[in-house]
């Protein structure tokens, strides 16, 4: 994956209500604004509020691909997934917390942090609708390799960057080892340790792509 796109769910557990972790809306500042033409935004302004909007959207589907999922869960699964999906939800806000600090106190965060946000909740619905089939997600089998680029990555990426957004990407880290972790927990309950080692490096794999991503931008 490249990095994310300029064009969930942020909750305590005490929001947890029949099986769906709500999301705060972002459309209510949104749509206080006279709405753009998203196909033709051309100001920062105009962009950062389509920005807001795409994840908007995203972010409704992953809550209809939750909610639909959490039914067909046992007891057990279901405290695993809402366990994997919080710690998503503190991976994603750390992850993009990281993303728009490139261009931090600038016009351009919104929009930057927005665009993230959008892309990680895709991608966590789509994951959502796979175990909705009955399956998990396809992963690799060399978890051990793909473990140690992960660490040359992390390391060359974090000597290239100033203290306040280096200590902003190892809190994302470690927010993604937690989440990494129980997602892998969750889709062992269902497949034993063949699920969990093919999780373990799907997920370690897609991290790489990121950081890789991230080692472009900050040359």
């Amino acid at each position: 994956m490249t990095p994310f796109r300029n064009p969930v769910i942020s909750t305590a557990l005490g929001c947890l209500v029949g099986g769906v972790i709500a999301s705060p809306s972002l459309a209510a500042p949104v749509l206080m604004a006279q709405q753009p033409d998203c196909n033709k935004a051309q100001t920062q302004s105009a962009m950062n509020i389509c920005a807001g909007l795409s994840y908007e959207e995203a972010d409704r589907a992953l809550n209809r691909a939750y909610q639909a999922l959490v039914p067909k869960l046992s007891a057990t699964r279901r405290q695993k997934l809402t366990d994997a999906q919080l710690r998503w939800i503190k991976f994603r806000d750390a992850e993009c917390d990281f993303y728009g600090s490139e261009a931090e106190g600038g016009s351009m965060q919104p929009m930057l942090v927005s665009g993230c946000k959008d892309q990680i909740t895709q991608r966590r619905t789509a994951d959502l609708n796979t175990y909705l089939t009955g399956k998990s997600p396809i992963g690799g089998s060399n978890y051990q390799s793909a473990d140690r680029r992960l660490n040359q990555f992390y390391q060359q990426l974090l000597q290239r960057l100033e203290p306040d957004r280096k200590q902003k990407l190892e809190t994302a880290e470690l927010a993604w080892i937690a989440f990494r972790d129980a997602t892998c927990s969750f889709e062992s309950s269902g497949g034993g340790n063949a699920a969990r080692n093919q999780c373990l490096t799907r997920l370690t794999n897609q991290r790489n792509q990121q950081l890789q991503g991230y080692l472009a931008i900050d040359r």
